[in-house]
């Protein structure tokens, strides 16, 4: 129980995910695996059985490959912190792949409507079956946005510290 799993992908949750778990694993001296799932289609996993199977880097597409290994770079991996590349189903993949983890770490997409129905959520899945502790991260809101929007407010309001003060 050495090393704490998180899921990537190229979802904002997903890079919140993976600088908390970067951060987690740095303060408690674990190791970090981040695991990329390309989803395949449902007649191609059920013909595996379900089975997680394994992809090598050069079998990717460059472009998404490159995307995703720059997300892993940004969180400045340390010695021995790994990206493997899995196709299948995102939950289940994550849940075995996390059996022995310290903690499984993943994002919160925001489905709505019908793609939550269809696509499922994946955090669901790993807080409902992972067999170690889950850590469920919401993507990063646009705090500058926020900021401005605070600092436009204030200076609408009134100064009460002007008022009645003078002498």
């Amino acid at each position: 129980m050495t090393e704490i799993v998180v899921g990537l992908d190229l979802s904002p949750s997903a890079r919140a995910a993976l600088d908390w778990a970067a951060e987690q694993a740095r303060a408690t001296g674990r190791t970090l695996r981040a695991v990329h799932v390309i989803n395949a289609s449902a007649t191609y996993s059920m013909a595996l059985g379900g089975v997680a199977v394994p992809i090598e880097p050069s079998e990717m597409d460059a472009p998404h490959l490159d995307a995703v290994a720059a997300v892993f770079d940004s969180a400045q991996p340390e010695l021995g912190w790994q990206l493997k590349f899995f196709s299948g189903e995102a939950g289940p993949i994550l849940v075995a792949e996390s059996v022995g983890a310290a903690l499984l770490v993943v994002g919160t997409k925001e489905h709505v409507g019908i793609s939550r129905i269809i696509a499922g959520s994946v955090s669901h899945y790993c807080l409902s079956h992972a067999n170690c502790p889950v850590v469920a991260v919401p993507a990063v809101r646009d705090r500058g946005a926020q900021k401005d929007h605070h600092d436009h407010a204030v200076a609408e309001a009134p100064d009460s510290s002007l008022s009645g003060t003078a002498t």
